[in-house]
């Protein structure tokens, strides 16, 4: 038997392991359908690069068009300046009919307010006028009621008792 150096002995084991990574590796090409993967990403980058042409096509249009508009820029400038000051003295002329339309309508809500704030007033007065002269008029009558006019009072009384009293019988 022939005694194989230790060099062929590494390189024959190499040999074996690499071939047992590559059918390792087919066996996860083919299982994991890499070969669709790489298809499908070749399809995406393709895709891509089609989006990419049709985007700069576009992009060179609209710099075409942007040009284009670019020379007239004072033109528009200017009408853009008049549109600005139209709009705004529109603007103006509605928020001064709002703010007077509000002004007016304030004043009106604040009339209705004064106008129940002074009828209520003015009922709160009577109403302590009215205790008052109550309060003032029941001390007068209280101090003119001395005991001589009340014993008069009560002796009339009793006098009109008896006319009843005798008219009755």
């Amino acid at each position: 038997m022939h005694e194989m150096s230790l060099f062929e002995a590494i390189l024959s084991t190499n040999i074996v392991n690499f071939l047992i990574v590559i059918y390792t590796l087919v066996l996860i090409y083919k299982k994991a359908h890499l070969g669709d993967l790489i298809a499908k990403m070749a399809d995406d980058i393709r895709i891509s690069v089609e989006t990419s042409t049709e985007n700069k096509e576009k992009a060179l249009k609209k710099y075409e068009e942007t040009k284009e508009l670019v020379s007239d820029t004072q033109q528009l400038q200017d009408e853009i300046k008049h549109q600005a000051r139209l709009s705004a003295e529109n603007i103006k002329k509605k928020t001064e009919e709002k703010t007077t339309l509000q002004q007016k309508e304030l004043l009106s809500h604040l009339e209705k307010i004064f106008k129940s704030q002074a009828q209520r007033f003015k009922n709160l007065t009577l109403e302590d006028v009215y205790g008052a002269s109550v309060s003032l008029a029941k001390e007068e009558v209280l101090k003119r009621l001395d005991e001589k006019v009340h014993k008069k009072l009560i002796n009339s009384s009793i006098d009109e008792l008896d006319k009843i009293k005798g008219n009755l019988s």
